[in-house]
């Protein structure tokens, strides 16, 4: 019985402590800022500053900057004097060979406040406002802004000090401005802009810009000169490392609880309700890996996947897995007494494997506290399930009770459920229809979308593919989108209306 498969999981010392802390409340979490990109860039920040309250020193910008030098390939050390890393100071800055001073460093800095009197340098590489003015929102801003300088022993055995300008642009959730055009691209102005500021500052004798482009998954920005990292990397190589140092010695409270905190929030899937967001986990500390592969093979977290996500899971996992109908209730309050560290698990396990990450994610990025189970009524009384139905299978039951009712083709259908009035989750990002012809390739057809004109239907994406959700329509065989929010579905409920359609919770 899967009563006792719970047990047994329950029992487990792996899952006790991170069930225990996942469940823990963070000030990022009571705040709502578990993914607010200024707040992460204000902790990175507080972290790298030497000056800053924490006790670390400069253990912390130095690690980071080892980090940075080692993720440049050969091609940031060559002949364009803009890009960074030169060979002569790219050894010392992985080893930690220098000394380190730091002049600057701050958060939302406007690019043109560091133009001390040369403007006009700026006008190809700043955004300007309707009134003429230089723009300094966040499209014009550097995340991170700092002013070093580093001093080591030269070739000839005097000391060399260089100036090192650094810009962190930090990506959460939203997109590099203007990457569809390479000349104006934000990542593109923004490396202009620092051959300028390079000029201002070093005079360009000895003098290394030094530009990173922080995202989830290590993106590769428009502008080759950006080293990109992820927050993996920022967590395994900069973060642990303080954490570990922080414990070790005599360091505040409060930093070791700050380090802690953050953490745990990398890792723990993000509250906001905003289901687009699809980097809910940020990254995993590696000392967890182990407990949680732990969980994942248990067959208690298989079932309950199974059980809230039959589609992903058949697509997920190695085995075949059966939901019946009276454990149902049972599968669905364990998945939510356990959803953060359950979200971690799945993450966790596919994190290395980019296509079946894609599937994960759709899992991750949304909150499944709302699992309620519905009844779909057709419009002469009759219910349309039995068993009570998820979302999406109630979806595709309003659209069968609907075709049954009228004789109907895929433009009638299109016509009478319109994308644009009930869906904000595909109209305003993938799709202008709910329904495709079952048997043809389904592209992306929202023109704003970079992926214009891509097919989409690989892996079953957001469609049901199976012949027991073929819609009966005189075109032929019809499918519909399967991916409901909940504001999206309560639309649609409301729409059924007025065919005579309700849909009831169970």
């Amino acid at each position: 019985m899967f009563s006792n498969c719970i047990l047994n999981l329950l029992k487990d010392p792996a899952y006790q402590e991170l069930n225990a802390y996942y469940q823990t409340s963070t000030v990022f979490n009571i705040l709502g800022l578990e993914r607010n990109e200024n707040r992460h860039s204000a902790f990175i920040a507080w972290l790298l500053n030497p000056a800053e309250s924490h006790q670390l020193g400069e253990n912390p910008l130095k690690q980071f900057l080892s980090l940075v030098a080692a993720h440049t390939s050969d091609q940031h050390g060559n002949a364009d004097e803009y890009k960074c890393y030169y060979d002569i100071v790219r050894p010392h800055l992985i080893t930690g060979n220098y000394r380190l001073e730091v002049d600057t460093i701050r958060t939302e800095q406007s690019i043109i406040g560091l133009a001390r009197g040369r403007s006009s340098d700026f006008a190809d590489y700043v955004e300007k406002t309707k009134s003429g003015a230089f723009s300094t929102d966040s499209q014009n801003r550097f995340d991170i802004w700092m002013l070093l300088r580093i001093t080591f022993e030269g070739e000839n055995g005097a000391d060399e000090t260089w100036t090192l300008p650094l810009v962190v642009e930090n990506k959460i959730y939203s997109k590099e401005g203007d990457a569809g055009d390479k000349d104006k691209a934000q990542t593109v102005r923004y490396k202009n802009a620092m051959g300028v500021i390079k000029n201002i500052i070093g005079q360009g004798k000895y003098c290394q810009p030094l530009m990173v482009y922080l995202t989830p998954d290590r993106t590769k920005p428009t502008a080759e000169d950006f080293v990109p990292l992820s927050y993996q990397d920022l967590l395994d190589y900069v973060i642990t490392p303080s954490s570990i140092h922080a414990q070790a010695q005599t360091i505040s409270q409060e930093t070791k609880v700050m380090l802690d905190g953050y953490i745990r929030n990398l890792s723990c899937p993000t509250t906001n309700s905003d289901a687009d967001k699809s980097y809910s986990i940020l990254a995993i500390e590696a000392s967890e890996s182990d407990k949680l592969e732990r969980i994942y093979a248990h067959p208690a977290f298989k079932q309950a996947l199974y059980g809230m996500y039959s589609s992903e899971a058949q697509q997920l996992l190695d085995a075949e897995y059966k939901e019946t109908e009276d454990e149902q209730k049972i599968i669905e309050d364990f998945w939510n007494a356990n959803e953060n560290l359950f979200k971690v698990v799945l993450y966790n396990h596919f994190k290395n494997d980019a296509d079946k990450l894609v599937i994960a994610r759709r899992i991750i990025k949304v909150s499944n506290r709302d699992n309620t189970r519905y009844i779909v009524v057709d419009a002469d009384g009759k219910s349309m399930n039995q068993k009570p139905a998820s979302k999406s299978e109630s979806a595709f039951l309003i659209f069968k009770a609907y075709c049954q009712k009228e004789t109907v083709n895929l433009d009638k259908l299109r016509e009478a459920f319109p994308c644009k009035e009930i869906s904000t989750y595909y109209y305003d990002r993938y799709l202008q229809h709910l329904f495709y012809d079952f048997d043809t390739e389904v592209t992306v057809d929202f023109h704003a979308n970079k992926y214009y004109g891509n097919v989409i239907q690989e892996g079953n994406w957001d469609f049901y593919s199976d012949n027991d959700h073929i819609l009966p329509c005189t075109s032929g065989r019809v499918r519909n989108v399967k991916m409901w929010r909940k504001g999206d579905f309560d639309r649609l409920v409301e729409w059924a209306k007025k065919y005579g359609i309700n849909v009831i919770p169970a």
